[in-house]
């Protein structure tokens, strides 16, 4: 079965001459997460720039294929049903979970490639790469700089040109591997339907935040600051009470905040910081409850965006709603710690801040810290808090038009 020949196996048609034919299909392997989406988005929207004829399917987990619904630059989604799949395994129904792993390989191998392209180095997309039919296939530097779990044994690695280079650039040294020297500009947009824009404004409306009561057009947003305060990572986390503090900052500056994520009952049991100052609010009867409010599992990811689009300020711990935000334009401050801002921080412009402490161990990247954290630790409210009043004066980058949502280009860029 060819699917299982390694790259190196197929070296002898590497793509790296830039001659795909007319019409050729593509395949992008990038499962999840929301930030590896949107880091690799502009290197797919530069190839159809260039290629328009070149048609690209990408498999995607269920959880991020909603930033993927209906893009022009994508012709189909292969979507693995892993919330699905994942409930089967827990409830140990082994049939019907292999079913999805099944239906999932199918939907893989049901086209022949010109090429096949992994973007995120991992064991799961390394299997399902190997196992596509292709002939070219090549996989991404990514985080590492190298691919991880074995992924690299099922396709060509593109070498990494520079170590400092963002994640955004590492993948588009795939398609420059592909397609040659060709121009990049880091441009990210998505498809918003009109009645996604009309459900944020409806939502906002209902508790004052949007003049337009109907949710139509004409309206006006009052100036709001959204709060993300939640990590994948414990050593990602930025103390919550922290992030109350910044809270308080903004509401007594006279804008409005909201707490967005995911929902679920953990970021609910964390967000009781929260909640304890909504209820203070509400006693000592200052005007301050009706603008301070929780979104978390309230939008999809795509009205996400566009409600990110219109607010004054986003900040966050290191995280997929840190990475949209800045990718459809909006003000942008992202917390780090473990992680390096360098190759992995918001990156779509001047509208887009980081802030960390500098200690000698960091970027350390790891998921649990022996000596207690202190990159967070140590990262003082009133830093942050500075940090966002410096970013209020920059102008935000985001554009809507014709159904699409992005970054605006700007002199920052690279």
């Amino acid at each position: 079965m060819d699917g299982w020949k390694t790259g190196r196996e197929k070296d002898r048609k590497s793509g790296k001459d830039g001659t795909l034919p007319g019409g050729s299909r593509i395949l992008v392997v990038l499962l999840g997460r929301i930030g590896d989406v949107i880091f690799t988005l502009p290197s797919i929207i530069a190839l159809k720039a260039v290629r328009p004829d070149i048609r690209v399917d990408w498999v995607v987990e269920d959880r991020c294929s909603d930033l993927l619904l209906n893009h022009p630059d994508i012709e189909r989604l292969i979507i693995f049903r892993r919330a699905e799949f994942e409930g089967l395994v827990r409830e140990r129904k082994w049939r019907a979970a292999f079913g999805i792993l099944a239906e999932l390989l199918r939907n893989v191998r049901a086209e022949r490639y010109q090429a096949v392209l992994d973007f995120q180095g991992l064991l799961k997309s390394g299997l399902l790469t190997g196992l596509s039919r292709s002939h070219i296939k090549l996989g991404s530097p990514s985080t590492y700089g190298k691919m991880k779990e074995g992924s690299g044994f099922f396709s060509r690695q593109v070498p990494l040109e520079a170590t400092a280079a963002h994640l955004v650039d590492r993948h588009f040294l795939v398609i420059k591997h592909l397609l040659g020297d060709i121009p990049f500009s880091r441009l990210f947009y998505l498809r918003i339907q009109e009645e996604e824009k009309k459900r944020v404004k409806q939502t906002l409306a209902s508790i004052g935040w949007f003049s337009g009561s109907d949710g139509n057009e004409g309206g006006s947003f009052v100036p709001f600051v959204l709060i993300h305060p939640f990590a994948s990572w414990e050593t990602r986390q930025w103390p919550m009470d922290r992030f109350v503090s910044v809270a308080r900052h903004f509401l007594g500056k006279g804008f409005s905040v909201g707490i967005i994520g995911g929902g679920g009952k953990q970021q609910e049991q964390l967000l009781e910081p929260f909640f304890r100052l909504k209820r203070e609010t509400i006693a000592e009867k200052t005007g301050i409850k009706n603008r301070l409010e929780f979104f978390p599992g309230t939008f999809s990811l795509r009205e996400l965006a566009f409600l990110m689009q219109h607010s004054s300020l986003v900040l966050t711990d290191d995280s997929g709603p840190m990475h949209l935000s800045a990718a459809v334009g909006a003000r942008t401050l992202g917390i780090f710690g473990p992680t390096d801002p360098v190759r992995l921080g918001p990156s779509y412009g001047g509208q887009c801040m980081s802030v960390h402490k500098n200690l000698l161990c960091q970027p350390c990247m790891k998921r649990r810290c022996p000596i207690g954290t202190l990159c967070m630790d140590e990262l003082l409210t009133d830093q942050v808090i500075q940090e966002a009043e410096s970013l209020l004066k920059i102008p935000s980058a985001g554009f809507d038009r014709n159904g699409l949502i992005g970054a605006i280009k700007t002199d920052s860029d690279h």
